[in-house]
């Protein structure tokens, strides 16, 4: 029995005794498109959500019998229009992601259960790494490029649903350290998960995955802690085994995460304070008759540790390190809102994490900073206008391991994001995009670089 196992029965077997109540419910966040977790959710359809339909009525039926099929795809066209590496240059990349989720409850009367499998298929070239020479990738479609078997998982709620128990094979980013709002950027930096967090740890991201097992618990709406043990194993980035190697090797580690976060929202009112529609209105208290909220301006808190345990993490300056670990937190707020009780307006977030080990960390520290708008434009609700930053610090070891003799050390690498995304439908958008990449690389070597792109995608 490898450190895998002991951790992820730790996890689930001595941690679950702990909780006397149950689940926060979780959905797969999209690192393509943001609204996509409300559309595969088991709890409702709404057939003018997807291009397809409603298949004549059998998406319907196949709801109501526990089973929703999910489909997305996603491109990015990016040119690189001055410095870098070399300009004058464009690439296409996409994303298809497929899948469905099982209601076992409907289906097989197995109350809380749910089962969860879907395959990714990504194709294109990184205008990033032969273009630009950056360190964060201007195309997040990038990495696995081939069919993946993506997620097969166990989903089980228990203890009146504040306690959820999720096991088999997802990624970390699924339910960790995510945002809807890092899906608005189409650099890597951002989108999915804070960077470095990747760049420094073994942390299993979309469309990588691992064996895991997590326990996400909501005593209330506001708070949440989760827990998670993720399997880390050489091989686990690679995409030549299309994610059907199922195997758990005596050299595997693991990578525990914990997380807390809180939820608040602020000026909240009586429904009955002024007329407003029931978009605009927080669920009513079934219980007591309570008369409607109009919703206020939403905020998400959290912070998160990681500790990976592994004897093959390398040291820049030779040999290896056993284990790894790092702090992660992120804040958004939204500040601005154009009518009480509507979602547009502006929200603002911050995005950061450490990891302390310079000698294995190529990124030790990064800083992320957005803000976004939705409905800017009159009479375009449904859009969104966005601005982000991105600053990461490089460590003084990777530095040297990277230099070039007559040339300066890598210090830093920063990115300016401005994109705007059109909602056509609400099963498609169009996202214009523009990036200025600063000191690529971070070794002053490289040209700061302009790319301009857009991004779009459709929900089947």
């Amino acid at each position: 029995m490898n450190k895998f196992h002991l951790a992820i029965i730790s996890v689930l077997g001595l941690t679950l005794p702990a909780f006397s109540r149950e689940e926060l419910p979780q959905t797969e966040r999209s690192l393509l498109q943001p609204e996509m977790e409300t559309q595969i959710r088991p709890t409702g359809l709404n057939k003018a959500d997807y291009a397809t339909g409603n298949w004549w009525s059998y998406r319907d039926r196949l709801h109501d019998a526990g089973v929703d099929v999910f489909g997305f795809y996603n491109n990015i066209i990016s040119g690189n229009v001055s410095g870098g590496l070399d300009s004058g240059h464009a690439t296409y990349d996409h994303d298809i992601w497929l899948g469905a989720k099982f209601d076992l409850e409907k289906m097989f009367g197995w109350k809380g259960g749910l089962f969860a499998v879907s395959g990714i298929n990504r194709e294109g070239e990184d205008l990033t790494a032969k273009y630009i020479g950056s360190i964060y990738s201007t195309q997040q479609l990038v990495g696995g490029q081939r069919w993946f078997l993506y997620q097969v998982y166990l989903q089980q709620k228990l203890f009146r649903d504040q306690l959820t128990a999720k096991l088999g094979r997802f990624g970390a980013s699924d339910d960790f350290n995510s945002s809807p709002l890092y899906g608005f950027s189409l650099n890597n930096g951002i989108n999915g998960n804070i960077r470095n967090v990747l760049f420094d740890t073994r942390f299993s991201a979309y469309p990588f995955a691992t064996w895991a097992g997590a326990l996400f618990y909501e005593p209330n709406p506001q708070i949440h802690f989760k827990a998670g043990v993720f399997q880390t194993s050489e091989g686990m980035f690679e995409n030549d085994d299309n994610g059907l190697n199922f195997g758990i090797g005596e050299r595997d580690g693991y990578t525990a995460i914990f997380q807390v976060g809180w939820t608040p929202e602020f000026f909240t009112r009586p429904g009955n304070a002024l007329r407003t529609d029931e978009k605009s209105l927080s669920a009513r208290d079934g219980k007591t008759g309570a008369a409607p909220m109009i919703k206020g301006m939403p905020g998400h808190y959290w912070v998160g540790v990681t500790y990976s345990q592994w004897d093959l993490y390398r040291r820049f300056t030779g040999g290896f390190e056993d284990h790894s670990y790092g702090f992660y937190a992120h804040a958004d707020q939204m500040l601005y809102q154009e009518a009480p009780g509507s979602d547009e307006g502006l929200t603002a977030f911050v995005a950061s994490a450490y990891y302390p080990q310079t000698d294995i960390s190529i990124v030790p520290f990064q800083l992320n900073v957005g803000l976004n708008y939705k409905g800017l434009v009159p009479g375009r609700g449904e859009d969104h206008t966005m601005l982000h930053f991105i600053y990461g610090k490089l460590s003084r070891d990777y530095a040297r391991s990277v230099r070039v003799p007559g040339h300066g050390n890598a210090k830093s690498e920063e990115v300016l994001e401005f994109a705007h995304r059109i909602q056509i439908t609400p099963w498609s958008y169009f996202q214009p995009d523009i990036q200025y990449v600063i000191n690529p690389g971070g070794t002053g070597d490289i040209s700061d670089a302009v790319v301009v792109g857009a991004q779009m995608g459709l929900t089947f």
